[in-house]
């Protein structure tokens, strides 16, 4: 057995019911103790007055001895009433020797010490007051007949009890009918959460305005199904992408390992250059899935946090290792004072590098490459020239898509190094423009921009991995 609903809705219903229960039921009990402790102390204060007047007519009470209320009229002795259910008692030692007003049903106890008492007979409540009868060492007792006010005080409790269940009951209803209108807009995320498919073009959540919880509970969910949708996106792209172009160097792979195979005599010439295509074959891929790799990341905004980084120090860094890798090649970096943005420093160095062995392997052999970091107004630009052939200018934008080569070039590579150069720019809301050098060759310039972008949204893993060409 369940004694806590499972759903939402009836949950808040329970809880508000209760809360509204044990309110109600304090305050209207707080007020009947209010209101029957106020009536006690009346009574009390009456018997107290009562008291007094006693004292001034205790000789004709002594003298006329008991007397019942079954007489008419006024009754001088205490300011009693008759039927006015109270009664005074003259006691001596442990005998009443004189008695006046409302008769008892059965007899009542005889005090044993003065002051206030409450006695009980033959189902009648009594409040008693005791006091000295002036000096003649006897005692006065008056009494009231309290019935009343413990009848009032139990239907006013009844009246608490009813007036609380009431409250309940109706606000349970009204909590149950209020909390279908509140919990409609998760009722509709829920519905849009479970229309919800693999498909990265499917649909999202539907858009919540009111209440604000709801509505910010659905703009992070939107926010994080399309993180996952770019996500998945990115794995497919890379699937595809890596399943269509690793397919040829694969082969060719296969097809070298065949022919070894199958002639193990095969001249040292042929055998040595059957390997080297096997090792370029090998470049070819590792090269490859680098390149994917990076693109799938960047893709998928895997990108850690920003930090400041020194462009001029990441310039003269790359340009050193450039030189090593290709020391044919001319790198002339042009003087710049020291300039720091904030950005990721794996991906600003892998662009640079990318840009770094384009200008080598698709420049002029033994060629020059012109590097410079310039600032315009709140852009900073970096800038890699070549004097090689370059690109025709219908041919430059096509350049920047995934595994485009030159017509004319026949320099190893997989066309996805200016893809990867665009990618990370457009991550750090930048571009890459491509254009003639001073000297004919192709120019590429990444434009930046020199203040952060504080609405960017960024996870701990980063774009890595080495230039692709």
């Amino acid at each position: 057995m369940r004694l806590v609903p499972r759903g939402l809705r009836a949950r808040i219903t329970v809880s508000v019911a209760l809360l509204v229960t044990v309110v109600v039921a304090l305050a209207g009990l707080a007020i009947v103790t209010r209101i029957d402790h106020r009536d006690r102390t009346d009574v009390d204060r009456q018997l107290t007055a009562r008291a007094e007047k006693v004292q001034q007519d205790a000789d004709k009470l002594l003298e006329e001895g008991d007397h019942h209320s079954g007489d008419e009229g006024q009754d001088d002795y205490g300011g009693l009433l008759t039927g006015s259910q109270s009664l005074v008692r003259v006691i001596s030692g442990r005998q009443v020797i004189a008695q006046r007003g409302e008769t008892p049903r059965s007899a009542l106890p005889v005090p044993e010490r003065d002051g206030y008492a409450t006695l009980q007979s033959d189902g009648q409540t009594w409040r008693s007051l005791t006091e000295p009868l002036n000096n003649t060492g006897d005692r006065v007792e008056l009494l009231q007949d309290i019935h009343p006010i413990e009848r009032r005080l139990a239907d006013n409790i009844a009246l608490v009890a009813a007036v609380t269940l009431l409250a309940a009951a109706v606000t349970a209803i009204g909590t149950w009918l209020i909390t279908r209108l509140l919990l409609h807009p998760l009722q509709r995320l829920r519905a849009g959460a479970l229309a919800i498919s693999a498909d990265v073009t499917g649909p999202a959540l539907p858009a919540v305005d009111r209440p604000r919880e709801v509505a910010d509970l659905s703009h992070a969910l939107n926010a994080m199904l399309d993180q996952l949708r770019t996500s998945m996106e990115a794995t497919r792209r890379f699937t595809a992408d890596a399943g269509h172009e690793l397919r040829t160097p694969l082969t060719t792979l296969g097809m070298t390992l065949e022919t070894l195979q199958r002639n193990p005599d095969l001249p040292e010439p042929q055998r040595t250059r059957a390997l080297e295509a096997m090792r370029a074959e090998h470049r070819r891929i590792t090269t490859l899935l680098t390149g994917l790799q990076s693109l799938a990341r960047g893709d998928a905004h895997a990108l850690p946090g920003r930090t400041p980084v020194d462009l001029t120090a990441l310039l003269a860094e790359a340009v050193q290792h450039a030189a090593r890798r290709h020391p044919t090649i001319t790198y002339r970096l042009g003087p710049a004072a020291p300039v720091t943005i904030q950005g990721w420093p794996a991906g600003l160095r892998l662009a640079v590098d990318n840009l770094l062995d384009n200008a080598a392997l698709h420049g002029r052999a033994e060629g020059n490459v012109d590097i410079g970091l310039s600032r315009q107004g709140a852009t900073l630009r970096i800038a890699v020239s070549d004097d090689g052939p370059g690109i025709a200018p219908d041919q430059r934008q096509a350049m920047k898509e995934r595994f485009t080569r030159g017509a004319r070039t026949h320099a190893p590579g997989s066309g996805l190094g200016l893809a990867l150069v665009e990618q990370q720019a457009q991550l750090h809301h930048g571009t890459l423009h491509l254009g003639q050098s001073p000297s004919g060759g192709l120019q590429a310039i990444v434009s930046l921009p020199s203040a952060p972008d504080p609405g960017l949204d960024v996870d701990d893993s980063g774009p890595t991995g080495a230039p692709v060409g």
